[in-house]
């Protein structure tokens, strides 16, 4: 008898948590261009397969915006439709834009690939004295050494224009193995790149990306201060609970300000893509961008699949610079194909199932490399 009622309490329980679960449910609209309907298929398809709550898509093709458009919701709980000017929280697609910035400072001369980390932060505090030997190429092809951050603390939601700074001159930085013998991912490498950034250019990092990088690239709403967004453009972060698959609604959204070199540019599909037109016409200009052209290349032999900042890879043959991004209730996706001059990203507000990105973006990239042949 009380085993009984145990299992009625349980399944009572079990159906409580499980009442008015989201399931996305989301119509293919009826369009008489071809290619617009085969991407909104592949979209939706996944959407609904997978649960996702809200996703964007941006499609670039020979300078020029093919697609953008806004999928789902913003929030399961409040509604709100996505579009193509809704910002997502893009976690390690940052990363390429303080990889930028790097090269740019390189450009001008304010720092070099080659320069030791101790030259240019005297400030570093460590007791391994092979923290000597890490130059800048190290911290920007994850072969520094350093580990990686464990947990992001972004509840503390830090706001400090010396959040960085702090962070970063409190450590005592250790090694896990030397520098320049081994991959590994590091996002601690980058947030130390952050106050490299503002060491060599006298501004806060921050300031500096917004001026220097997401303006000059038509990123006028994006920023990676969270707290800069504008509320109307801003998702809400998803998960979906380990035991009941219940989809819910993140309390904490992905934000502290001392991890923006590495993970909280906030971003439309619409503005990453004015980026990356602009960053692929800049790689073909080799003459006068060579750095950013250096970033696309193989820089670790013993790992050919890393440039400075990209993540290397190919599909259909072709090659692909890229980056996957991942936090707490946020998946993103950017890969662009030089010389093909494609450009392809993906924003999502949910943390499951993610091998959607590539499931998405793959078959949407194969269908532009039918349109160039």
């Amino acid at each position: 008898m009380k085993t009984s009622i145990q299992i009625f309490l349980i399944l009572l329980i079990f159906n409580a948590c499980t009442s008015q679960v989201f399931k996305q449910n989301i119509e293919i609209e009826k369009t008489s261009n071809e290619f617009i309907s085969s991407v909104n298929s592949i979209v939706i398809d996944k959407m609904n397969e997978y649960d996702i709550p809200g996703l964007s898509i941006g499609l670039v093709k020979n300078d020029a915006l093919l697609y953008s458009k806004g999928f789902g919701v913003k929030s399961i709980k409040n509604g709100g439709r996505v579009t193509e000017h809704t910002i997502f929280h893009t976690a390690s697609i940052s990363k390429l834009f303080t990889a930028v910035a790097i090269m740019d400072l390189v450009e001008q001369n304010k720092i070099s690939i080659d320069s030791k980390l101790v030259d240019i932060l005297p400030n570093l505090q460590y007791d391994d004295e092979r923290i000597k030997a890490i130059k800048i190429e190290n911290l920007l092809n994850h072969t520094s050494g350093l580990p990686d951050i464990r947990n992001y603390h972004w509840k503390n939601n830090h706001q400090s224009d010396h959040s960085l700074e702090n962070f970063v001159v409190k450590l005592n930085l250790k090694l896990d193995h030397d520098p320049a013998s081994k991959y590994q991912y590091s996002n601690l490498a980058y947030d130390i790149l952050g106050y490299v950034i503002e060491k060599a250019s006298g501004v806060g990092y921050d300031d500096y990306m917004k001026e220097n990088i997401l303006n000059k690239n038509k990123m006028y709403s994006s920023d990676f201060r969270y707290f800069k967004i504008i509320d109307s453009l801003t998702v809400s972060p998803h998960s979906k609970k380990f035991l009941t698959k219940k989809i819910y609604e993140k309390k904490t959204y992905p934000y502290t300000r001392e991890h923006a070199p590495s993970s909280t540019l906030n971003a439309s599909s619409k503005e990453l893509s004015n980026w990356m037109s602009s960053f692929l016409q800049s790689v073909r200009d080799a003459d006068t961008n060579k750095a950013y052209l250096d970033m696309i290349q193989p820089t670790f032999n013993p790992y050919p699949y890393i440039g400075y900042g990209f993540q290397l890879s190919k599909i259909n043959g072709n090659k692909t610079i890229e980056h996957y991004g991942g936090d707490r209730g946020f998946r993103s996706y950017l890969m662009m194909i030089p010389e093909k001059k494609i450009g392809l990203v993906l924003l999502a507000n949910c943390d499951y199932k993610e091998d959607f990105r590539q499931e998405i973006l793959h078959s949407i990239a194969k269908l532009m490399l039918e349109l160039d042949d």
